[in-house]
């Protein structure tokens, strides 16, 4: 059987409907649709169903959301129940194709589960009352159009794709929160328009191998509230077994705990740089679809097209009881995520808490190279194995915080601002100035990593030194409450100790240096005056020469000790100009800013 038989025969018969619309990867399996087959697939899929006035089940449409780095559309393709001419309002599911262009599985593969639902609208049709779809149907489309044969070395086909990077080279499944892509911005302001329940990225895996052509990973329970955790415990197992029984073998994403499976796979903590990780922050249950890489390229499709298809036939029946747990009702989370209550920002794995798996693997061996002569890892597929291994997927809390009633940020910070109003956060003008008590953090300590990262020197190991403190408000300063809905979002991004906040992505980094200092030879004449006019000073400098050695020998460190305890000393150095207000009654009397996304 050719691969262009295999691919053919993986889905269902086209009847006169589809006949035109049959996609470029059906008629040659090896090849995946380009940026122009794409859009002239979906814009024909919408005229069709336009004009076929009799079937009025489904609204289909294709839109632009935005332009890319390189100034191309970035489309997408969405799917709607109508009763009349009024949509029906319901749970939203986005599907995400194509943000790695070299793992264009679910490119193909979306659109022909868009192309059948519209060809068999009497059973879909109903199905959809439930839910609305949306298909970015390729999000780094200059990384589409990138295309080359062989970026991808360790990827069994197709015969061309796109590459990783945008136009700017940035690698867009990190770009979430710091957002620098005109890619990103454009999701984000689609994603807070829309506010989608559930979320698909398609994707193709690295790393190891085995016998699994689909595995996937879903939004950590661990950093979910109760309620949409409890929705995921409904879900995952019947998806599981949906997969199962259209003949899929389902294992978590294997990301291995040393070099190979058999040592335990890790459980994916996405946090927000990543597609599904910045999902869960707006209470949105994230779901990645890895296929394997070095399986055929028609198989890997099949797989996409199986599972998001078994997700879509799912929700249905979730979505009923979602509904009983009250989780569209903001009063749902009020418990978890008001004012006072404690949120973590930070996790790290337990590795004494593992639970096990039956895994179907290879056995691995190490064998001479004939490259180097030395040894090298090979995966034995004529030796399948199957047995329990350790899956580590327990996560700690490392790190938390009270949430405040409310957070103040100074006006002249317009680039964390704009990503917070892109991201649909609702906030409040200071209109007079005036002076309010807020707790206020400096930055003692961080590491920055030493080469760029996506465009960035990324802070890690932040540690910060908690005040209080009367700060300066002026007639345009942000005031953004706290709300069940947002809490979660804006404690990720706003606590500077945060893996993914605004402060590791280099946005507050003026607030690092020192802008004033002194000559030494001026100074010391300053600092024994103020040895001589203030005892407790004086005290506690002689106390610090007398406990480290390496303080009483280095002259330079004394001065600027007394310096740094001084009035001279700017205080706003390192001061993290975030600020949180505790007492709810400070707000009073605010004007409220009108989201600039409303209404667009």
């Amino acid at each position: 059987m050719t691969l262009r038989t295999l691919a053919l025969g993986l889905f269902l018969p086209l009847q006169a409907f589809a006949q035109s619309l049959i996609t470029p990867f059906e008629q040659d399996s090896g090849h995946t649709a380009t940026y122009e087959e794409v859009n002239h697939f979906y814009r024909s899929l919408a005229e069709r169903n336009k004009r076929l006035k009799e079937l009025k089940h489904l609204g289909a449409r294709f839109f632009s959301i935005g332009k890319s780095d390189g100034g191309l559309d970035i489309n997408v393709f969405a799917l709607n129940a109508w009763r009349g001419k009024t949509p029906v309002p319901h749970p939203v599911l986005l599907i995400n194709n194509a943000i790695h262009p070299g793992e264009p599985e679910g490119v193909d593969a979306s659109m022909m589960l868009m192309r059948d639902i519209l060809e068999h609208q009497e059973a879909w049709g109903e199905l959809l009352r439930t839910f609305t779809v949306y298909v970015i149907a390729q999000y780094n489309v200059d990384g589409v159009a990138n295309r080359s044969c062989c970026s991808r070395a360790n990827q069994n086909g197709p015969d061309h794709y796109g590459f990783r990077g945008n136009a700017r080279n940035l690698d867009l499944n990190r770009d979430f929160i710091k957002a620098d892509s005109r890619n990103a911005q454009a999701f984000i302001r689609f994603f807070s328009t829309v506010k989608p329940d559930l979320f698909i990225d398609n994707h193709t895996s690295n790393g190891a191998d085995y016998q699994y052509t689909l595995t996937y990973f879903a939004s950590h329970p661990a950093k979910l509230d109760p309620a949409l955790r409890n929705w995921m415990d409904l879900l995952k197992p019947k998806l599981d077994t949906a997969l199962n029984q259209a003949g899929w073998k389902v294992c978590p994403y294997v990301e291995t705990r040393s070099e190979i499976p058999d040592s335990g796979i890790v459980g994916f903590f996405e946090t927000g740089r990543y597609a599904t990780g910045f999902a869960a922050l707006h209470h949105c249950l994230g779901f990645t679809v890895e296929t394997h890489m070095l399986k055929p390229f028609p198989q890997r499709v099949k797989a996409t097209y199986d599972f998001m298809r078994a997700f879509m036939e799912l929700i249905p029946a979730t979505v009923t009881r979602r509904k009983r747990m009250g989780l569209y009702s903001p009063a749902a989370q009020a418990g978890q995520h008001k004012a006072g209550s404690m949120l973590p920002v930070r996790w790290k794995l337990n590795p004494r808490a593992a639970d096990s798996i039956l895994f179907h693997g290879y056995e691995a061996a190490y064998i001479p190279s004939e490259v180097t002569g030395h040894r090298r890892l090979a995966y034995l597929r004529n030796r399948p194995f199957t047995r329990i291994i350790p899956y580590y997927n327990s996560y700690d809390p490392v790190d938390s915080i009270s949430i405040p009633f409310a957070y103040l940020i100074p006006q002249a910070w317009r680039e964390v601002i704009e990503r917070l109003e892109w991201n649909g956060i609702p906030m409040k003008r200071c209109t007079e100035p005036s002076i309010l008590e807020a707790e206020v953090s400096y930055i003692e300590t961080w590491e920055s990593l030493r080469n760029p990262y996506e465009g960035h020197f990324l802070h890690h190991n932040v540690k910060t030194r908690d005040s209080l403190m009367n700060v300066r408000i002026l007639p345009g300063d942000i005031i953004i409450p706290v709300t069940p809905t947002n809490a979660v979002f804006l404690a990720n991004v706003l606590t500077a100790r945060a893996p993914d906040s605004y402060f590791s992505w280099n946005f507050f980094d003026a607030v690092l240096q020192q802008k004033e200092g002194y000559s030494a030879y001026v100074f010391e004449d300053v600092a024994a005056r103020l040895l001589k006019e203030d005892s407790t000073l004086a005290e506690a400098f002689a106390l610090q020469k007398s406990h480290n050695p390496l303080f009483a020998a280095d002259p330079q460190a004394q001065l600027n000790w007394i310096y740094r305890k001084s009035g001279y000393y700017e205080p706003t150095h390192r001061l993290y100009p975030v600020y949180r207000i505790r007492d709810e009654g400070l707000m009073r009397g605010l004007v409220p800013v009108v989201n600039p996304q409303a209404g667009k």
